[in-house]
């Protein structure tokens, strides 16, 4: 990982000609670009910028004195009570500007809405993922879901996990990323909020230049290891003139990627984490290791479903031309939110972004049994953690961004995320139940983001986790069964020997 010091975080942040202005770094202005002037993408790709949402069910509605409580612990971040404004010196360029009176105009971020049904409540839920913030004012606002007294309620495969009330609080990417944004939620709290510790697996004890001299076997693997680097960092900046993706239930090669105008938040049963942590003792390796063995294999039980019904559709003579034809030996990927661990301030006040996308090639083949697609994703997942992937596209953005504008930055962004079939977000999260807003209790979290391809976001809580599927309901039809097999996976995990 990149060392920088403290002394240099407060150079970049620096504050900017005026008194209530503060720089950006380039990672958080090239977001904070794509929510003033509509997308961190080209517009070709139609893609408006989406707010990061999380849905706190609660036990019950908060009154607006409760919200007012909450929201003065939000805008003790300086990110969260300042407006995002052009630069002046730099085109394209933009800075923070602090609201000095934020508190007067906090009643401003609140809405309410009264649902009827469930379906009515999917809807506004799908309406706020994609719909954007103000930008005249900081990039947060809250909206609180309260369901109709004698209202019916019909549960959906795929729906909300409770019946409301509900609070929804959205904030932009700008803001911080999402360790960042951890320590927002545990400034909430009305308690103490222990979070998962986000520790990396141990790479063994460091090896000697002597070691090096005298045994053939370490210096053989350092030779593998070196040509394991360079081919990592080669894959990763050719990623943007790089094959797309194999063509799959999930993942439709056959057209042009754009946004089509419309969302679907699908929320899945969440799972204990003893028994992820169980399969992590079992088989020496991560939670992160076993939840993307497991969605590989999810994603394969769904290819073969909907592989199914194409089948059957084949066998209708009026529909052969609705037919579709997906990979055999799909080349699946996900482009994986990487957060950088060193350099960050101590400071839990301190919001920033320093992060990244790496590719993790998904073990969707044919052929493989679980334990399989464990033991290859634990294998691709430690080569990942120990070659500079991550950095060699993160200095492809600063390259772009630096020496070729703004526009061929959004066109390499698009470029990247396009080819892949997923991003892949992990939220670590209280570890046991919390209280926010004046004393309500927090029964469940869903963690949610929309994004130019299909979105899945993992997030902790009370001791369970959780997922949620963002998808274009158009092309991934009753993408629920994802979350039904993810579960059916992890339960096979569970019953094999190590």
């Amino acid at each position: 990982m990149t060392h920088f010091s403290f002394a240099m975080v407060q150079k970049q942040y620096a504050p900017a000609e005026g008194t209530h202005k503060r720089r950006m770094s380039l990672m958080t202005e090239t977001i904070a670009r794509g929510a003033l002037e509509g997308s961190a993408f080209p517009p070709s790709a139609k893609c408006p910028d989406f707010p990061l949402a999380t849905f706190f069910y609660l036990d019950a509605a908060p009154t607006d004195a409760d919200l007012m409580t909450t929201m003065r612990k939000i805008v003790a971040f300086e990110n969260l009570k300042s407006k995002v404004v052009p630069d002046g010196k730099k085109k394209h360029g933009y800075v923070w500007e602090e609201v000095v009176d934020i508190e007067a105009s906090l009643a401003g971020h609140v809405t309410r809405v009264e649902v009827q049904s469930e379906q009515e409540l999917c809807e506004k839920m799908d309406a706020l993922l994609v719909s954007p913030l103000d930008t005249t004012r900081p990039l947060w606002d809250v909206c609180v879901l309260t369901l109709k007294t004698g209202a019916d309620w019909v549960p959906s495969p795929g729906g909300p996990k409770r019946k409301p009330p509900v609070v929804c609080v959205r904030v932009s990417h700008a803001v911080g990323d999402g360790l960042s944004l951890v320590n927002v939620l545990t400034h909430l709290t009305d308690g103490d909020a222990a979070l998962l510790d986000f520790k990396r697996r141990s790479l063994g004890k460091k090896t000697t230049v002597m070691q090096y001299m005298t045994s053939p076997s370490i210096l053989a693997a350092f030779i593998v290891w070196v040509f394991n680097c360079i081919a990592a960092v080669l894959a990763a900046v050719s990623t943007p003139v790089g094959r797309r993706d194999s063509h799959t239930a999930f993942y439709d090669a056959t057209e042009t990627v754009r946004y089509s105008g419309s969302r679907k938040m699908i929320t899945c049963e969440g799972f204990k984490l003893a028994d992820i942590k169980a399969v992590k003792t079992k088989f020496g390796c991560t939670v992160n290791d076993v939840v993307c063995a497991c969605l590989a294999g999810a994603l394969h039980r769904y290819d073969n479903e909907m592989t199914k019904r194409n089948e059957s559709v084949s066998n209708d003579s009026s529909s052969k031309n609705n037919k579709k034809i997906y990979a055999k030996t799909p080349y699946t990927r996900a482009a994986i939110a990487i957060p950088f661990i060193d350099g960050r301030p101590k400071d839990p006040l301190f919001l920033c972004n320093r992060w990244t996308f790496v590719s993790l090639v998904l073990a969707t083949g044919f052929g493989k049994t679980i334990v399989d697609r464990l033991r290859l994703t634990k294998r691709r997942c430690d080569l990942m953690k120990t070659t500079p992937a991550a950095h060699a596209l993160a200095a492809l953005n600063v390259v772009a961004a630096n020496l070729l504008g703004p526009a061929f930055q959004s066109q390499t962004i698009y470029d990247v995320m396009s080819k892949h079939t997923m991003v892949f977000t992990n939220v670590p999260g209280p570890t046991k139940a919390i209280t926010l807003f004046n004393g309500k209790k927090v029964q469940a979290m869903t963690f949610a983001v929309s994004n130019l391809i299909n979105q899945v976001s993992v997030m902790s809580y009370d001791g369970a986790m959780g997922f949620s599927l963002v998808v274009d309901p158009e092309k991934t039809v009753d993408s629920y069964l994802v979350g039904e097999y993810f579960a059916d996976e992890l339960k096979e995990l569970m019953a094999v020997e190590a």
